[in-house]
């Protein structure tokens, strides 16, 4: 039998417990976990799960009453998560080129919590990002109805062909290794841009007058 340690009202097993405490502290407000029921975390998807739900649930508590970018801004906001910082302000110059403007993120949480409230066309998003890694942010903006629909592409220097196959497989729009393909990527976006346009008109041709 596994041995469980308390981790703030949840049940947690100890070879779990460093990488929840860690993540968790990521999280701006404690005061939402105490009034949770208590969970039993016994995986790194349990912990993905209860943290991405609370970073959820901050987000929707921080933007209440606040309006997300029309979206005529939304059209070109890129947001970049990646904890290396010279990679990011490269990529927001580069693209800015482009006419896309990209914010970004340090880790997993505060991007998703950015996500939220910038609804991007498109997420850049580091495979080997600290705390929490790539692959888990991935799937926890697959989990997420808001958020299910952004298309993400995964950076990274080193990725194997399998590890590619499975991330494209959970969701992942593409793949790209370091160092990046500017040129790619601003294909990539320009597709990902024509599309949402595409939806955009499809659905403001489908209102009713």
């Amino acid at each position: 039998m596994r041995s469980s340690l308390s981790l703030h009202g949840c049940k947690v097993a100890s070879q779990t417990f460093e990488y929840c405490d860690r993540q968790r502290k990521l999280l701006a407000r404690r005061d939402l976990d105490e009034s949770r029921p208590n969970m039993d975390i016994q995986t790194k998807n349990d912990a993905r799960k209860y943290l991405f739900e609370l970073a959820g649930e901050q987000s929707s508590s921080a933007n209440a009453g606040l309006s997300y970018l029309d979206v005529s801004e939304r059209e070109k906001v890129i947001l970049s998560i990646d904890d290396e910082q010279d990679i990011s302000h490269g990529i927001r110059l580069r693209l800015a080129g482009h006419g896309y403007d990209v914010r970004t993120a340090k880790h997993g949480l505060d991007g998703y919590r950015m996500a939220f409230s910038l609804h991007p066309i498109a997420i850049l998003l580091d495979y080997n990002i600290p705390f929490v890694d790539g692959e888990q942010i991935l799937l926890g903006l697959r989990e997420n109805p808001l958020l299910a629909t952004i298309p993400v592409i995964l950076i990274s220097g080193k990725v194997d062909d399998r590890t590619e196959s499975r991330l494209l497989k959970i969701g992942a729009y593409a793949v790209m290794r370091k160092p990046i393909e500017f040129e790619r990527l601003v294909l990539l976006l320009d597709e990902i841009g024509r599309h949402h346009q595409g939806c955009q008109s499809a659905e403001t041709e489908a209102m009713p007058v």
